[in-house]
């Protein structure tokens, strides 16, 4: 049955999940679970995992630059917990995806590799595919079955979520995690400055006229009001994350675009947003915006990080407008004074020339789909034993000790009577680490490690009732209004997302080549077309054919045929 493709099925009203799943041959797809020495094992749930010390080597991207893995809370506390030592090697961000594809190539000795939580070291299931077709990772079915407690538990509670994960070939190549997060689902948030808003007695702008104006008045009229007029960047972006372009937010007045591949469904039909004129009128309107001084060129060269030391500068903040997923990487303050997002606020898609607004809903993303928290390289020694050392994160105490680090130094019991950020009971509040804490930024593994965060996990934390409260402690509470009030009631519709799909088996390559090729492509082409490199009225067709150079044609065939063939399409 090899070759015959394999679909990932949902069943929206149950929120529950399927996969028909082909059968590939047990040499591709079952682990060696059965005959691996267990012998140094302690009974499987208890602590230590093993009797006498083992080590891993694991490879993680350095996400924060305080980060140090060998000093790290967690990493003695964990250490210390299964008698496991790990033998770290620690890629900076923007290096990691290439590293992982060079370790896996060379076949460098590693056990693990970790992937999950940021977005440039996301690993989706095509690249899981590709690796798995070419034999650089291995599967681990047997054992999830054999070696974990909270991995098996955590796979039946979701319904069909086992079968997500399960590629064409019949086998588990990920460690999965879940993740709840409402605000998440809305990604593409526009934060503009309320205080420049205050300042120069605007209203929140609601249609593309009324931003372009809104953004001219930061631009002229000194709106952060320290005396100089000249100091504000009307709208700045950052090319390092899917929700901090500028064009994202901008175009979905025009035409869906969710940053990523820019596909959706229309009756049925895959369309790719870039290839219609209404992309190219977004274009025009961003290119309009630039042109008038009131986009920065510098969105289309640096990271948020950068971003955010230009506006951390001074006390009054200098950018008007920041397109970003939440409330990070707004700037920051000296400690003591009130927090910088807290003069932002997220607010609704812009309505268009001709009605449009819209912004992305990520359903599936909650079931993190469509990125590998972590997997076994092909030289990994011993499954069984990496298996058990993770198996604890996705436990409720495991998920909380791994995001937060230990209990009474960066959080703790709830207040009694207090809530989270939808108005429910509280059960644990974080607590305020300063910069001078030895452990500050260094006593967490982070979000990169299969966790299993649920609705009640993020809801049940501590929140300030004031959303806007200076220490930035209201921050989930913010989030969670702001979204439900600003941007659920513009989510893409259901019949109009493109799902997560699984290809089949002689499609894989050709399709991870075609998405990166393209994507990359469009992206280039984004940029020059707002700048000016690229003139959008005499360059839009020549642009047009090299999409079709690159194979648009063929991407859009492969993409429908495999949507065609699912669960998710109307029969």
């Amino acid at each position: 049955m090899r070759g015959r493709s394999v679909f990932l099925v949902a069943g929206i009203l149950a929120l529950a999940f399927l996969v028909s799943a082909c059968s590939g041959s047990k040499s591709q797809t079952q682990g060696s679970g059965g005959g691996v020495d267990r012998s140094n094992f302690n009974a499987l749930g208890t602590f230590p995992i093993v009797k006498e010390k083992e080590t891993i080597n694991v490879m993680l991207a350095a996400t924060r630059a305080e980060f140090n893995a060998d000093t790290n809370w967690m990493t003695k506390f964990y250490e210390d917990k299964t008698n496991v030592h790990v033998n770290w090697t620690i890629v900076p961000v923007a290096q990691y995806k290439e590293k992982v594809n060079l370790a896996l190539a060379s076949d460098e000795p590693l056990d693990l590799i970790v992937a999950g939580g940021h977005s440039q070291t996301m690993f989706v299931m095509t690249d899981i595919l590709k690796f798995a077709e070419q034999g650089l990772i291995l599967p681990i079915q047997d054992y999830l079955e054999s070696d974990s407690v909270y991995f098996k538990q955590r796979l039946d509670e979701i319904p069909g979520w086992r079968n997500v994960i399960t590629l064409p070939n019949g086998g588990i190549y990920q460690y999965p995690s879940a993740n709840d997060c409402f605000h998440c689902q809305y990604y593409e948030k526009e934060w503009v400055n309320t205080e420049f808003l205050k300042n120069l007695n605007l209203k929140v702008p609601t249609t593309i006229e009324e931003f372009h104006d809104m953004l001219v008045a930061f631009k002229t009229r000194d709106a952060n009001g320290n005396g100089d007029p000249n100091d504000e960047i009307p709208i700045m972006g950052a090319i390092d994350n899917f929700g901090t372009k500028v064009s994202s937010y901008l175009m979905n007045a025009f035409i869906f675009d969710d940053g990523l591949n820019r596909l959706f469904l229309e009756n049925g039909k895959v369309v790719a947003a870039f290839t219609r004129p209404e992309y190219q009128e977004g274009l025009k309107y961003i290119n309009q915006l630039y042109k008038e001084g009131l986009v920065s060129k510098d969105s289309f060269t640096q990271t948020g990080a950068n971003r955010s030391k230009l506006n951390s500068v001074k006390y009054e903040s200098i950018i008007g407008v920041i397109p970003n997923t939440h409330h990070g990487g707004m700037g920051s303050r000296e400690t003591g004074e009130p927090v910088r997002w807290i003069d932002y606020e997220p607010i609704p898609p812009l309505k268009g020339p001709h009605g449009m607004q819209i912004t992305r809903y990520s359903y599936y993303d909650k079931f993190q789909t469509e990125r590998a928290a972590a997997f076994l390289p092909s030289s990994s020694k011993n499954p069984a034993l990496v298996t058990r050392w993770l198996d604890w994160l996705v436990s409720d105490e495991g998920t909380m000790t791994l995001i937060f680090g230990e209990k009474g130094t960066s959080w703790t019991d709830a207040d009694p009577g207090t809530t989270g950020p939808d108005g429910r009971p509280a059960v644990y509040k974080t607590l305020t680490m300063l910069p001078t804490h030895p452990l500050y930024n260094n006593f967490n593994w982070d979000q990169l490690f299969p966790n299993f965060r649920t609705e009640n996990f993020r809801l049940t934390q501590q929140t300030p009732e004031n959303m806007r409260d200076p220490t930035g402690e209201g921050a989930e509470r913010f989030l969670y209004i702001k979204t439900k009030e600003n941007y659920a009631p513009y989510g893409e519709p259901l019949d109009m997302l493109f799902p997560p799909l699984y290809y089949a088996t002689e499609d894989v390559s050709e399709i991870a080549t075609l998405t990166t090729n393209i994507n990359t492509y469009v992206e280039e082409s984004i940029a020059k077309f707002i700048v000016g490199d690229l003139n959008i009225n005499t360059d839009w067709n020549a642009f047009q054919t090299n999409l079709k150079n690159l194979g648009i044609d063929r991407y859009i065939e492969i993409n429908q045929k495999t949507y065609d063939g699912s669960a998710f399409a109307k029969k």
